[in-house]
């Protein structure tokens, strides 16, 4: 196996075991935080802030990607982020801190997505199709894992939600090891400043991410 494809297998396998937690956690977030006394209104805005905080960091942090070259640093920061908040989001002491952890989580998105589908694309330039597929696939495969988990430990086990929050924490954190055998041989630095970038992406572009 050619060293391109290794280190896609081991970014596919860092998300899976990281979607894994995930989709542990969000089919019981609702239900956790009404457990510690959250409001519905409280229970909205977390679901709210955690979809516009990953989205509107992530180009930040994709073109910081860029101009350093730090494509790994970043993703290891992204998976550690997120493994933090998930654990932390355990012991939460009540509603406030909870919907906090839930938000700052994806923090941990937002730093990571970017750098990492730039690194795919570096590690197959000319398979880079194959490459993000095999990285999907596995990242799916976690998500489909994480949702039937999710249910036996409920259902089987009668697990509480802080138990369950707590060992998908603790998936997150596993799913980190891999990044350790990702070798990246340097990223190009591009020097771009933010705005001068904004200015490159053409209205194609444009017109492909409002689909």
């Amino acid at each position: 196996m050619d060293k391109g494809r290794k280190n896609v297998i081991l970014l596919g396998i860092t998300s899976f075991f990281n979607d894994l937690s995930s989709e542990m956690i969000l089919p019981i977030l609702p239900f956790f935080l009404t457990s510690l006394g959250a409001s519905p209104v409280l229970i909205g805005l977390v679901g709210g802030l955690r979809d516009s905080v990953g989205k509107i960091l992530r180009i930040f942090f994709g073109h910081y990607s860029d101009r350093t070259g730090e494509r790994k640093l970043l993703v290891f920061g992204g998976y550690g982020i997120s493994s933090l908040f998930k654990v932390l989001l355990a012991f939460s002491p009540g509603a406030v801190f909870a919907a906090s952890f839930a938000t700052l989580e994806r923090v941990g998105k937002s730093m990571r997505d970017a750098p990492r589908d730039a690194m795919i694309s570096r590690f197959m330039p000319k398979k880079s199709g194959e490459g993000f597929g095999i990285h999907q696939m596995l990242d799916t495969a976690g998500a489909v894992a994480g949702s039937i988990a999710v249910l036996l430990l409920i259902v089987y086990l009668s697990l509480s939600y802080d138990i369950i929050i707590l060992i998908a924490g603790l998936i997150a954190l596993f799913s980190m090891v891999p990044l350790f055998f990702v070798e990246t041989d340097g990223m190009k630095k591009t020097g771009i400043k933010f705005f001068e970038s904004l200015s490159e992406i053409t209205k194609k572009q444009h017109r492909f991410n409002l689909t």
